[in-house]
Order: structure tokens, then C-alpha cells, then sequence
């Protein structure tokens, strides 16, 4: 693929594409998302400190803060090129390009979910995110079913 091929991929949603590249850059932008999540996982306890315990300022904290800014920007653009992609596979299907949000919005609900939960202090049950990011899951299947597999 060359430079004006992917520029015209992410900048927009419009036009049409094959579901050979749709299948090829959501998996691409899924599995960079699902590497910035599982960073986060590994880094997102150097969050929590005790500073009757710890200085004012510790080097661990402000790289997962720093981290948590960068992964938080990236995951959105990877969702903005998440969503034109699926606009114009959906174009492409004969559908709105609406239907494009779907994947994007289970996907942000499901990690406000977890984030949410327990910082609720015992308002949200615990199963409550794991059954957001079953429905997730299942937007993401039904979606890459239609884009992707589904025959023309």
C-alpha cells in the first residue's frame, strides 16, 4: 500500500474498500491497541502511591501518567481510523456508514467500564465490565462478520 493509499484511508471516511483491507488494517489497529492496553496492564499500578510512604515526586508514577496520555491519544486516533475504515466498508456493503461507530463505542464503553468499576465504591457490581466487554466482543464479531467475511 502506498503513502496516498493510507493518508486516504485514515484522513477520511469516504469512498469504498475491499474487505481484504478492511480485515488487513483492523486487525492491524486491533492488535496495536490490544499491545497499548496490555503496556497500560503492566504499567498501571505505578499509579497508585501512598505519600505518607513515597516522595512528592516518583520517577515510576509520572512515566505510567506520562504513558496513560500517550496510550490514551493513541487508542482515539486508532478508533478515529478504526471508524473510516468501516464507513467505507459499510459504503461499500450498501449500509450507512453509521453503522461504523458500533466496534468504536463498545470498544470505549467497555473500557470506561472497567475503569469505572472500581471507583465506584461497590455501586457497580464486579461481573457489570466483564458483561460490557461481552457485548463489545460481540459488536466486534458481528462487525468483522459483515465487513469482512460475510460474501458480496
Amino acid at each position: 500500500m502506498d503513502q496516498a493509499e493510507f493518508s486516504f484511508l485514515f484522513r477520511n471516511s469516504e469512498g469504498t474498500i475491499s474487505a481484504a483491507v478492511w480485515r488487513r488494517w483492523t486487525l492491524a489497529l486491533t492488535g496495536l491497541c490490544l499491545v497499548l492496553a496490555g503496556v497500560w496492564a503492566a504499567m498501571g499500578s505505578w499509579t497508585h502511591r501512598d505519600l505518607a510512604v513515597q516522595g512528592l515526586f516518583d520517577l515510576k508514577a509520572f512515566l505510567a501518567f506520562f504513558y496513560l496520555l500517550l496510550y490514551a491519544s493513541l487508542v482515539l486516533l486508532a478508533q478515529i481510523s478504526q471508524y473510516n475504515l468501516s464507513a467505507k466498508r459499510f459504503r461499500a456493503r450498501g449500509y450507512g456508514p453509521g453503522w461504523a461507530s458500533v466496534w468504536p463505542f463498545a470498544a470505549f464503553a467497555a473500557g470506561a467500564a472497567f475503569w469505572a468499576q472500581p471507583n465506584l465504591f461497590g455501586l457497580m457490581p464486579a461481573f457489570a465490565p466483564w458483561l460490557v466487554l461481552l457485548v463489545a466482543l460481540a459488536a466486534f464479531a458481528a462487525q468483522f462478520y459483515e465487513l469482512a467475511l460475510r460474501p458480496d
